[in-house]
């Protein structure tokens, strides 16, 4: 299993501009890959590997010092993603999808990444060679440590926690609100514990989520919070000339700000899949297995759900289930809000978005449609942990005793 770091980076105006060279030359670099992989197709119909390019560098180093002067991890870096978009575009229509996304030029770069290499080192004790991998940072027992980075030295970097594992690749970006390192770690996969407790999760725009137990988790909103300086910033983004010095400092403000909409709506993602899983103490979580893509088509609520980011936050789910060997499943979302979840019956008329009780006519149950809908979750999902495929809804897992041998 892979785990990744985030750091933040702290770089000198000399380092910086260093940066925003080595920024174009990788740029050129795979524009002039993706130029290749287009001409041997167009004029020749010969497929070009990531080993032909790879192979076709060196000749390209040792030729000239354009490319030699230049870190050869971060050009190898550069190729395998430029092959790892033509495997996609590939398995796209291989798959028969819409749009094919044939890879494009780049008109900038805004990240650098290379592979941690291994070297040799005499055990003094055994007197005999092993192999370990470079370690990326030097410790200086300070508040920033030392990043190495290929052919210019080392960079301040402000480590919060220790890394864990073993350091395979590093990635190092600009953003708007300033430079992060990102360093992916080897670590052993973690055994999944035998679960004893499960909850049904059901998500929504009015209350971000609402457990099957009945709690909720209230929508924060992010995007509609800061909706008015982002128009405002927009606003003042437009009056500006065209690339003036006012203009581009218009355009950082703007993504400084929605940068932090970002990151405010990262952070409450992960902390609640945490808080699902620890706080709460569930061993599985079950969700509905939405398809964001074709709900926000609604004008009427595209901008809500995409403030929600229901999508991410079942990735994070699954990030935190499989790395503290904790469970996460989702079923089929098919009438989880219109079914009575105590007597199985269907409402005959459709609720509207608007109603938020559910009353059932045959039973007579009157709960809160959410609360409805994450029962109606959990019991869809009642034999998933043993391996069965679930995607009805019996009657049996509605009774108390069959549900708690089925988790237990």
């Amino acid at each position: 299993m892979k785990m990744t770091f985030k750091f933040r980076g702290k770089p000198t105006k000399t380092e910086e501009r260093w940066l925003f060279s080595e920024f174009r030359h990788q740029k050129q670099l795979q524009n002039y890959m993706l130029q290749m992989r287009h001409q041997m197709w167009d004029y020749g119909r010969k497929s070009v590997s990531m080993y032909d390019q790879i192979n076709h560098l060196k000749d390209l180093r040792a030729a000239t010092s354009h490319y030699s002067e230049h870190p050869q991890d971060m050009q190898v870096s550069t190729i395998k993603r430029v092959n790892a978009a033509h495997e996609h575009f590939q398995r796209r229509c291989r798959e028969g999808a819409e749009k094919k996304g044939y890879p494009r030029y780049k008109s900038s770069v805004r990240s650098l990444s290379w592979s941690l290499r291994k070297h040799k080192v005499k055990d003094k004790a055994t007197g005999t060679f092993r192999r370990v991998r470079q370690h990326p940072i030097r410790e200086t027992g300070t508040r920033y440590n030392r990043l190495k980075v290929p052919k210019l030295g080392e960079i301040k970097i402000r480590m919060h926690r220790r890394l864990i594992g073993d350091p395979k690749e590093v990635t190092l970006k600009k953003t708007a609100r300033g430079w992060y390192v990102f360093i992916v770690c080897e670590v052993p996969d973690t055994v999944p514990c035998v679960p004893k407790s499960a909850c049904g999760v059901d998500v929504g725009t009015h209350t971000f989520l609402t457990t099957s137990a009945g709690e909720t988790e209230e929508n924060p909103r992010f995007y509609r919070q800061a909706e008015r300086k982002l128009v405002k910033l927009h606003r003042d983004l437009s009056r500006k000339t065209y690339q003036s010095k006012r203009w581009y400092k218009a355009k950082d403000a703007l993504a400084k700000q929605a940068d932090i909409v970002a990151c405010q709506r990262l952070d409450f993602l992960a902390k609640t899949a945490y808080k699902l899983f620890h706080h709460k103490d569930f061993d599985a979580v079950v969700a509905e297995k939405l398809k964001s893509s074709n709900m926000v088509k609604n004008r009427h609520l595209a901008k809500s759900i995409s403030d929600a980011s229901w999508g991410m936050f079942f990735e994070w789910c699954s990030w935190v289930a499989k790395r503290d060997g904790k469970h996460f499943h989702q079923v089929p979302p098919h009438h989880t809000s219109q079914t009575c979840s105590e007597c199985c019956q269907k409402s005959p008329v459709k609720l509207k978005l608007s109603e938020r009780l559910f009353h059932c006519k045959s039973c007579g149950l009157k709960l809160d449609r959410d609360h409805n809908a994450a029962l109606n979750i959990l019991h869809r999902a009642a034999c998933a942990l043993r391996g069965e495929v679930w995607d009805t809804i019996l009657y049996e897992t509605r009774n108390p005793l069959l549900q708690q041998a089925c988790w237990s």
